[in-house]
């Protein structure tokens, strides 16, 4: 018979409304025996349970699987109807999962049954007892409806319990038309069938809950803050958290079988074999800091702490490293060290300055005493020339010795309106000396009548200081040039722009200029200091400082500032 036309596929949510009306039998089929089923063999059954198991390799879900060996059952008995339902669990859904080949009638749509005799074939005596989410009878009574234009008669069937380890979870039902001789095999099928489909569905159930925990510990391993890593006893990385690939720069998959000593330096090497084989004979090994080149440049500083990872034997099997990130730690305490040198610089430089202006302070007021006194006397022009250059380089020396004094300790100036173009001209000044050495030419671009800005004359005199500075360490060796420009900008602001012709700042370093202690000099010729300090400055001003850069070519600065109204 052809049950193509009246089967519906197995489910796994019974139909709330079937399409038939409840009825306690379902059709006879036209011959006892189909002839299929009449030449039944074993080998049959077990290569359409084969193709059942081929199909829920994986990790399948419980209803793909009662769906496979359902269909396994049909392919095999067409004239036999097959249920097969699993009961309900203290964790699972509330729905009742399930695959039939027919609708299951609406009072049954709610329970699973197993009579005494299921659970005697599945190897259970007869006093044992199933879930209590499902019922126990004594004998079968038929849960299957009959399909859309077959004739009703009365039915019976058998069934066997779904079980695994000794825990019963679910039924396996075949039904029948009473009094019928059963196909040849339907009841070995059915205990073959019971037997793979239960180990089936825990297998499945053990690689979907595999496949959550390494998804779990896969997205753990991704979203944690802390590095780790898991090295086997060969040494190869086995797993590793996203936070080691980010603060390492390394790809997180390129880690996975590298070799642990890949990851360090050199130097480091000898230190982490020797902590890494101490660990794996079961030995304490004391936290541990490691220097770790990061993939752009550089080091990151982490503190590590191994522990040895046992297999279900009690052996060693790995090792497992849990770092903390002490990259800023060691940064900021480099940066403190810093600021104690340069605090010990200005307490110097207050301390020069003042050694050097007492005799300077001789030599300037009795040169002026010369001066007046030979002016008078009729001395020799070129004498008095010569007497005039020493005024003016000791007045540049005591100027010169202002500026170092205020740039080195914190200004105590009150705001007041000062001309930028003038500011401007006196740090040229003050950085003449290096700008001849650099063999920097300066182009000034001045505006003409601008408003002058509110500012602490000794921070901007030391913002362009920094500026002009940073200009002549970055100019070619053949010579540069220095362009400084000033405009109005809107109607109440002022625009200064530093600009050189030097080496420039790579793409990579841009953003990061502002950072303390940051330099893009060579280790040893800067502090990192001076852009950060610029940037204060400028931002306790209200205003505003932008670095543009294309290296090879030119390095510009763009300051703004609120200017005073006219």
């Amino acid at each position: 018979m052809d049950d193509s036309a009246h089967r519906k596929p197995p489910v796994s949510k019974q139909d709330p409304e079937p399409r038939v009306s409840s009825v306690k039998s379902i059709v006879s089929p036209r011959r006892r025996r189909s002839e299929r089923s009449e030449g039944l063999t074993l080998p049959n059954v077990l290569a359409s349970l084969t193709q059942a198991q081929r199909e829920t390799t994986g990790p399948s879900t419980d209803e793909s699987i009662l769906r496979a060996y359902v269909h396994a059952l049909e392919r095999l008995f067409p004239t036999i109807r097959f249920a097969m339902r699993l009961s309900r669990g203290l964790r699972e859904r509330s729905a009742i999962v399930q695959a039939t080949t027919h609708h299951i009638r609406p009072d049954a749509l709610d329970e699973v049954a197993i009579t005494e005799a299921g659970l005697v074939r599945a190897g259970f005596t007869e006093t044992a007892e199933p879930p209590p989410s499902m019922v126990l009878r004594r004998t079968y009574e038929p849960i299957l409806m009959a399909g859309p234009g077959e004739d009703l008669v009365a039915a019976d069937g058998l069934d066997v319990a779904l079980a695994r380890g000794g825990e019963i979870f679910g039924v396996l039902a075949a039904e029948f038309v009473r009094g019928d001789e059963l196909p040849s095999r339907l009841e070995d099928a059915l205990l073959i069938v019971a037997a793979q489909g239960s180990a089936a569905i825990e297998s499945g159930r053990l690689r979907r809950e595999s496949l959550h925990l390494r998804d779990y510990l896969d997205k753990l391993l991704e979203h944690a803050n802390i590095p780790v890593l898991v090295v086997g006893r060969d040494r190869n990385v086995r797993v590793v958290s996203g936070a080691f690939g980010r603060i390492t720069g390394l790809d997180r998959a390129e880690l996975v079988s590298k070799d642990l000593l890949q990851l360090t330096g050199q130097h480091e090497r000898a230190r982490v074999l020797s902590a890494f084989v101490h660990a794996l004979r079961g030995g304490e090994v004391p936290p541990f800091e490691l220097r770790l080149p990061k993939a752009g440049g550089g080091n990151a500083r982490l503190r590590f702490t191994l522990v040895p990872i046992l297999d279900s034997e009690g052996s060693v099997a790995g090792v497992i490293a849990i770092g903390q990130d002490r990259t800023e730690v060691r940064e900021l305490e480099g940066q403190v060290i810093h600021a104690e040198k340069l605090a010990t610089l200005g307490q110097l430089a207050a301390g020069i300055v003042h050694e050097i202006n007492n005799p300077l302070t001789s030599i300037s007021v009795y040169g002026e005493y010369l001066m007046s006194k030979l002016s008078r006397s009729g001395a020799e022009q070129a004498d008095l020339k010569r007497l005039e250059r020493i005024l003016r380089s000791s007045d540049r020396i005591m100027s010169f010795t202002r500026n170092l004094l205020s740039y080195a300790r914190p200004s105590k100036e009150e705001a007041q309106p000062v001309s930028l173009n003038e500011v401007l001209d006196e740090a040229v000044d003050f950085c003449e000396h290096s700008l001849d050495e650099a063999n920097v030419t300066v182009v000034r671009e001045y505006g003409e009548n601008l408003p002058e800005v509110k500012a602490v004359h000794g921070q901007l005199h030391q913002v362009f200081v920094n500026l002009i500075t940073n200009a002549c360490n970055a100019a070619p060796e053949e010579g540069g040039r220095l362009g400084l420009s000033t405009r109005l900008h809107g109607q109440d602001q002022i625009q200064i722009q530093v600009e050189d012709n030097g080496v420039g700042i790579r793409r990579t370093e841009l953003g990061r200029v502002f950072e303390p202690f940051f330099s893009t000099r060579r280790k040893g010729q800067g502090t990192g200091l001076g852009l950060s300090i610029v940037r204060n400055i400028i931002e306790e001003h209200r205003g505003n400082i932008e670095i543009e850069s294309e290296p090879g070519r030119h390095t510009r600065a763009l300051i703004t500032l609120p200017c005073l109204r006219r």
